[in-house]
């Protein structure tokens, strides 16, 4: 089990796919990987890339990660707010 700093984290949307839970972070801007086998470790991805991630998804071979940036408490850049596309290993 994990907890972490709501400046670090503030989770906002999960999904788990091949043994790993995906989580979004709204405060903290990164995608959290943690693994099914080992719950006290984790990874971080994108951190600070993209702003705010509101909710993560995935379909066959993708991981989908929505922004949010333009509700008066992310730094909007210009085409904000995205829906983007990570092809998966």
């Amino acid at each position: 089990m994990q907890q972490w700093r709501p400046e670090e984290a503030s989770p906002s949307g999960i999904a788990v796919t091949n043994g790993d839970i995906l989580i979004a972070n709204l405060r903290g801007e990164r995608l959290r990987s943690v693994p099914l086998d080992d719950l006290s470790t984790s990874t971080e991805s994108v951190v600070g890339e993209y702003g705010r991630l509101r909710d993560v998804m995935v379909t066959t071979g993708a991981i989908w990660l929505l922004t949010n940036n333009t509700d008066g408490r992310g730094d909007p850049a210009e085409g904000d707010d995205r829906i983007l596309l990570f092809p998966m290993d």
